[in-house]
């Protein structure tokens, strides 16, 4: 398993199928490694096997709206603003189930409280399964096991109740293990395993946590400069980005500023820094300036080792997903720091480094996306179940082999739909919206992963052709809709998204 997108994907998987995982501890955070299940799949053996390698203490992982529901209070002498995941009081499932201990009965309660169908009156009170409620926004509120599981759980199209357990060390049983006694673990039962930052880059991947905020085209001596902020509900942070010029023009120079003391850097505030930026850009045709607004130099003070990690990673992953919406998909930055190269590799932008001019500052210089080749998926074109055509989208389906070693979709290509092309066996290029993923509205996570390219105004059988698809804009993550109507909007705005980005020479700008 090459990076977070791949474990995290193959988690989904195997705890879909019923399968544990291994929740790995961290040196920076909590070292104690946990044993996952989902509760949906949770069965007498797999029960027993968590048992029988933990501490025997299992706890289900639960949702505010589940404890409401099923009349799941606070343990006594739970204090909830001081508890990391508070727990409930413990409970049984009334219907088939003994004494309540045995794996067999904890595998029936936790299915039992995995169930839409289930009431307060299922469950007696004590019982041998702990409830544990998971915090509102997952992982990327805390990175507990709790949280862990729920968000995976939901992610794989299952009920958002999981179990977990703490996973005993082998060579000192009278302690939990760490991360890399988890690991060893994992690789001797062969099972996957996957630490809570995997679980934050790959919701931060497939979801969208950024959103525009403003952005207005001022003149400058530079040109014209189209200013944009960028507001992350994740971390509370702001970004300003400005951009001169043609941004996919080739060779033109892109500027990432790390961090800015002030809160707000204006471009005609005669600041000096910001007016080198902007002629270094001018001197080159094109590109963009990006900055953090109101980064704090206190942290390094204030905050734990543990909490300037999770801030490094939340922050990295903002950057990337405002690069993400300004339709670039293969910078290259001038001394981005290594962690930041890898999130935008495995948030599936092929970032590169170009040689040192200023420390204070990166520079991206961006591949013209019209003419990328990072992203191209050549294949047969196979007969699907019909659900694009049903919903009015048919689409050209190939299927991405995960599985074979080197494959280009196991590490660089995550989930989400995209404007692109698809170039015919008679050289023919058609426009297209092109979906990537196991299509979560149907079948969860756990479905077979497709390339579904829908072309545009295009109604010719293409079954059994050899076809290459590019990708040239990332438009979305996947998204799990409520209804088929919901869907289909979405996908008409798909449509119109792509017809936009693919008759534009310039990044898209948000309005």
């Amino acid at each position: 398993m090459r990076n977070s997108i791949t474990r995290v994907q193959h988690a989904l998987s195997d705890l879909a199928a019923g399968r544990a995982i291994v929740l790995t501890g961290s040196a920076d955070g909590d070292p104690d490694s946990y044993l996952l299940l989902a509760a949906e799949k949770a069965s007498p053996a797999a029960l027993a096997s968590m048992v029988r390698h933990s501490s025997g203490f299992v706890c289900a992982a639960v949702t505010r709206r589940i404890c409401d529901r099923l009349g799941l209070p606070p343990m006594v002498g739970t204090i909830p603003d001081s508890a990391h995941d508070w727990y409930t009081v413990s409970v049984d499932a009334i219907t088939d189930v003994g004494t309540g201990i045995s794996a067999a009965d904890r595998a029936r309660t936790l299915t039992m409280l995995a169930s839409p169908d289930s009431a307060a009156s299922d469950f007696t009170r004590p019982g041998h399964v702990v409830p544990a409620r998971a915090r509102e926004n997952g992982v990327l509120d805390t990175r507990g096991p709790a949280e862990v599981v729920t968000d995976l759980a939901r992610a794989a199209g299952l009920s958002p109740v999981g179990a977990f357990a703490a996973l005993v060390s082998e060579k000192d049983p009278t302690r939990i293990a760490n991360e890399d006694e988890s690991r060893e673990f994992a690789r001797a039962q062969q099972l996957t395993w996957i630490s809570a930052d995997d679980v934050v880059i790959y919701r931060r991947a497939v979801e969208l946590h950024i959103r525009c905020t403003f952005t207005v085209t001022r003149t400058s001596p530079f040109g014209d400069l189209l200013t944009s902020g960028f507001r992350s509900d994740t971390t509370g942070t702001d970004y300003l980005v400005y951009r001169i010029g043609r941004p996919h023009a080739a060779d033109g120079p892109w500027i990432h500023v790390h961090r800015e003391a002030d809160f707000a850097p204006h471009a005609d505030s005669g600041n000096p820094d910001l007016q080198a930026m902007f002629s270094r850009i001018a001197a080159h045709g094109a590109g963009v300036v990006l900055i953090e607004r109101n980064a704090n130099d206190l942290d390094s003070y204030i905050l734990t080792a543990e909490q300037q990690n999770r801030k490094r990673v939340d922050r990295n992953a903002d950057v990337a997903q405002v690069i993400r919406e300004l339709g670039i998909s293969a910078p290259r930055l001038l001394d981005p720091p290594a962690d930041l190269l890898r999130t935008l590799e495995i948030m599936g932008i092929e970032a590169s480094a170009l040689p040192q001019s200023d420390s204070s500052s990166a520079v991206i210089q961006a591949a013209d996306s019209s003419t990328s080749t990072h992203h191209i998926v050549a294949g047969l074109v196979r007969h699907g179940d019909q659900r694009g055509r049903e919903l009015g989208f048919p689409t050209a389906n190939l299927e991405l082999d995960t599985s074979v070693s080197g494959s280009p979709f196991d590490a660089r290509l995550v989930d989400g739909v995209w404007a692109g092309r698809c170039v015919l066996p008679d050289g023919r290029s058609i426009a297209a919206a092109v979906s990537v993923g196991r299509r979560s509205t149907f079948y969860g996570r756990v479905g077979t992963r497709l390339l579904e390219a829908h072309l545009l105004d295009f109604d010719e059988d293409l079954y059994d052709l050899n076809v290459t698809v590019h990708l040239d804009h990332w438009i979305r993550g996947q998204s799990t809709f409520t209804s088929k109507e919901d869907l289909i909007a979405a996908l008409e705005d798909d449509v119109r998204r792509t017809r936009t980005l693919l008759s534009s020479d310039t990044a898209p700008a948000c309005s």
